[in-house]
């Protein structure tokens, strides 16, 4: 496994890569940039009230945790760096996942379905309540491979 420094340098890398002009980015992204560019120390997305907050973390949940598990060229689940700058889209366009479909309880996790070549991709948010937050524990794709597209 790579450590969390490379893997951060390698994304931001590669978010530079995409041309992003600032100013028509989305709030949310703009969260997600400051994030990931080492601005601030989390990003922080509202949702009816509700707090929902992506901090470093460790190997086991928050960024660290998606980037080492997600983010890696041989990773199960992996992740564009579009998709990671979008995270919070999947609170807006996507669906609550029921008790009955999540495998641990007391998670709360939301999907997204995207058709991408006639290939659906599954992208899953999951968190948990932390006193008044809900802090992001991991994020990741049913992409088996490079070739199933990009969440844009």
């Amino acid at each position: 496994m790579s450590d969390y420094a490379t893997l951060l340098k390698k994304l931001r890398a590669d978010i530079k890569n995409l041309n992003l002009k600032r100013h028509k980015l989305k709030e949310h992204q703009k969260s997600m940039l400051d994030f990931i560019e080492g601005r601030k120390s989390s990003s922080q997305y509202v949702l009816n009230g509700q707090i929902f907050q992506l901090t470093r973390g460790n190997e086991e949940f928050g960024f660290e945790h998606i980037l080492k598990q997600h983010y890696q060229d041989d990773s199960n689940g992996k992740l564009t760096p579009r998709e990671i700058l979008n995270i919070w889209m999947l609170l807006e366009r996507g669906s609550k996942v029921s008790d009955f479909e999540q495998s641990h309880k007391g998670n709360i996790a939301y999907k997204l379905f995207k058709e991408h070549n006639k290939i659906q991709i599954r992208l899953m948010l999951i968190n948990f309540k932390d006193k008044m937050i809900y802090r992001i524990l991991t994020y990741y794709s049913d992409r088996e491979n490079e070739e199933t597209g990009d969440l844009s």
